[in-house]
């Protein structure tokens, strides 16, 4: 931030020291004293005194009985808009809440870790069967969509390294390295979890190019039919794209 000086016109000073007390409040560990926070920003107290006041009765800042100050309600409620508007799950939750309406499977998304697929949020579906995939839930790589998903688009640099996922890509592509070039090129994945448990997958990307994340859906293997497979996977990759729209636009690198 620019220093707030005598150089810059009255209306910028003022603006400029305002944000200068709300950074300072909204960073320090507790309440501030009036003395404390003049000598942090570089002012004096009779400079910032009539700002705080102004602050205090918008209900960004709050004085308590000692006559420090603190974050107040007005600016705390701000935040947490900021923090919901740029959260990857917020952004993806509509997505995601859309497609289970549409097609009625549980949905699910989930980031890539060393060791598995790791859920980040799950939306059950309209099966009679309860399929909640609880968030903290670790998919493996080579035994289910969202991992094949993974197997197929993560960087080659991902498989030099000694993890889970360069051990599972490397088994899987002395098996299958025909699969892993059919899921890059349709754009999604398919993988039957376990017996009478299917999972349809996708792909979201960063701003990069990279994959950042998985969307997948997860049914029961009567509601999930071979000859509707093709087409719940286009709609994924559709969803999938939305989703990376949507975090593209909030700024958002990585999940």
């Amino acid at each position: 931030m620019p220093p707030v000086s005598k150089s810059l016109g009255q209306g910028t000073q003022s603006v400029l020291l305002t944000v200068e007390i709300l950074e300072q409040l909204a960073s320090s560990a507790g309440p501030v004293g009036i003395s404390d926070l003049a000598r942090q920003i570089g002012t004096s107290k009779s400079r910032i005194f009539r700002h705080l006041q102004t602050l205090v009765e918008c209900g960004f800042i709050s004085r308590n009985a000692d006559g420090e100050y603190e974050a107040g309600s007005r600016l705390l409620t701000f935040c947490r808009a900021i923090n919901e508007r740029y959260d990857p799950v917020s952004i993806a939750e509509p997505i995601l809440y859309g497609l289970k309406v549409k097609l009625g499977h549980t949905v699910i998304i989930s980031r890539i870790v060393s060791t598995g697929i790791y859920v980040i949020k799950s939306i059950s579906g309209d099966s009679s069967i309860v399929l909640a995939m609880r968030p903290g839930s670790v998919l493996p790589f080579d035994r289910s969509a969202q991992g094949l998903v993974a197997l197929a688009f993560m960087p080659v640099s991902a498989r030099k390294d000694d993890t889970e996922f360069a051990r599972a890509y490397e088994r899987f592509a002395q098996t299958s390295p025909e699969q892993l070039e059919v899921i890059r090129k349709q754009g999604w994945a398919a993988a039957q979890m376990r017996e009478g448990l299917v999972g349809v997958a996708a792909p979201v990307f960063g701003r990069s190019g990279r994959l950042i994340a998985t969307l997948g859906m997860l049914d029961t293997a009567a509601a999930m039919k071979p000859d509707s497979v093709q087409a719940k996977g286009e709609a994924l990759v559709e969803a999938a794209e939305a989703v990376s729209q949507g975090l593209t636009a909030a700024g958002v690198t990585s999940i």
